[in-house]
């Protein structure tokens, strides 16, 4: 049998996949790695862990489900969006990764503005963490690396020059680090003039299915793939879940809760949302957009959580315990930005908070507050896709909590939205990019034909529950009067 290989380089860890040309069959391993915050509001990697994991990983599924290397025709790539790789000139690592979550950079934003953003193509608010912030925080604060800089790179472009020796990017990627021309698809001048950025540090642009090299022979004894085996570009971990979930379709969307919490709408053109507190990026054909609600501390929030009350216990006792006191009227408000948040409030000032604790609480009151807070937090997402004129469709979901019979209820009746179910739950972004690798190779002709042989859709559905709809309005309403008390009425952009 042969294989595509997917890297998904996520934030706490690297997941893997081995996918049959056929799509009959989708092996997978997870591979964690540290994440760092020296100072409060930090978030660093170490990129040599990245690419240790990747080695480890995929050595695992080779090993363990007997693949041959000379069975895998292609490699392809999805990984974290927006963080910063700086290399020098001997294409060494100059400093720690800096991080999409990464909340360092709130006056950097503060060099552009909306309307030049909208002007120039940018059409994404700034905010700490993306590629151009974390670049004019390092110019400030740390010029001696910012002038070693020859080589700019997002995570998932850096583990895979490891695997070719060839530099480069593609456009979902770009799109996603504000230096970037989302309408025409090329590097943005304005900006770059803006920040004092070198253009040659940046990489030419490809398009995500296009090869961009082949396995070196040095990689191959680390990652024990064929040498010569073709390489993809792949793309940002937002895409590729879309696509590893089926969605190529113009108004079909996902609903993620991962490390973060993420609503993707895909679009036939670059929405404009005047307010920018969404996101629009370029998504993986040359003729789509997407538009995408993300929140920074989704699933992040949830584990902490879950790590304080219930450390070593499984999903399964969460949610029985979580079930059994749905009804209670003991209700704290959980608010859950552990590090600033994107949408739709853009303000990496934000904190998080538990509301309503009284002496009756126990710990499954505080887990059902925390998956209440982050649906509702995912709700004023969609509030505004609604307003910018999202479909009334169902919605295809992934991430942890599809684990959370509980938790997907309690979404589809929050979001007012049919939700439904690939039967490969946890890999989706990594059979994505084992999709871009397969037409890259030449194994599909098209992306369609590649999700119609390795994306396949469960026959269950979970859908709003009208028995509990009122219930959760009014408990939506008392999230967003406990948001109001606590950071103003003004401060909210739903």
């Amino acid at each position: 049998m042969q294989y595509l290989a997917g890297i998904d380089l996520g934030t706490s860890g690297a997941k893997l996949s081995l996918t049959s040309v056929g799509g009959s069959v989708t092996y997978g391993a997870t591979v964690s790695y540290p994440f760092f915050s020296r100072f409060p509001g930090w978030a660093e990697q170490d990129p040599e862990d990245w690419w240790n994991a990747v080695c480890r990983g995929m050595h695992r599924l080779l090993t363990e489900h007997n693949v041959l290397a000379t069975d895998v025709r292609g490699v392809g790539f999805s990984g974290q969006m927006h963080g910063l790789v700086i290399l020098d000139a001997e294409k060494n690592v100059i400093a720690p990764a800096i991080l999409h979550c990464d909340a360092r950079a709130g006056e950097e934003k503060n060099v552009v503005s909306r309307e030049e953003l909208i002007e120039w193509g940018i059409l994404n608010p700034a905010f700490s963490g993306f590629q151009m912030t974390s670049l004019l925080w390092l110019k400030k604060h740390k010029p001696q690396e910012f002038k070693r800089i020859r080589y700019v790179l997002s995570p998932k472009d850096y583990v895979r020059y490891r695997l070719t020796g060839e530099l480069g990017t593609e456009w979902t990627d770009a799109s996603a680090t504000l230096l970037f021309d989302v309408e025409h698809r090329c590097w943005s001048s304005p900006m770059l003039e803006r920040i004092g950025l070198d253009p040659a540090v940046l990489s030419p642009v490809s398009g995500p299915c296009d090869l961009c090299g082949t396995v070196t022979v040095a990689a191959a004894k680390e990652i024990g793939l064929a040498k010569g085996t073709p390489v993809s570009f792949g793309g940002a971990d937002q895409p590729m879940q879309a696509l590893g979930n089926g969605v190529l379709v113009p108004e079909e969307m996902t609903c993620t809760v991962g490390s973060g919490g993420q609503l993707f709408l895909n679009t036939r053109k670059p929405w404009i949302n005047p307010a920018l507190n969404t996101h629009t990026f370029c998504n993986v054909e040359q003729d789509s957009w997407y538009q995408l609600g993300a929140m920074l501390t989704a699933g992040t929030a949830f584990q902490y959580l879950a790590g304080l009350f219930y450390p070593g216990e499984s999903w399964e006792t969460i949610n029985h315990e979580v079930e059994d006191v749905l009804d209670e009227t003991v209700q704290p408000v959980f608010l859950p930005y552990l590090n600033g948040e994107r949408s739709p409030h853009m303000d990496e000032s934000l904190r998080g908070l538990m509301f309503g604790m009284t002496i009756s609480c126990t710990r499954a009151h505080y887990m059902r507050a925390a998956m209440e807070g982050i649906c509702f937090a995912m709700r004023d997402m969609m509030e505004i896709l609604n307003r910018l004129g999202a479909p009334e469709e169902r919605m295809v979901v992934s991430g942890g909590y599809t684990r959370s019979p509980v938790w997907m209820q309690m979404m589809a009746t929050v979001l007012g939205r049919s939700l439904c179910l690939t039967e490969n739950r946890s890999y989706q972004a990594s059979v994505g990019a084992a999709i871009t690798a397969g037409v890259g190779s030449g194994v599909y002709t098209s992306l369609r034909e590649g999700v119609s042989c390795c994306v396949h859709f469960s026959d269950k559905s979970v859908n709003p529950d009208p028995a509990r709809s009122a219930f959760y309005e009014e408990r939506y309403a008392t999230f967003r009067a406990v948001f109001n008390q606590c950071y103003g009425e003004n401060q909210r952009t739903v």
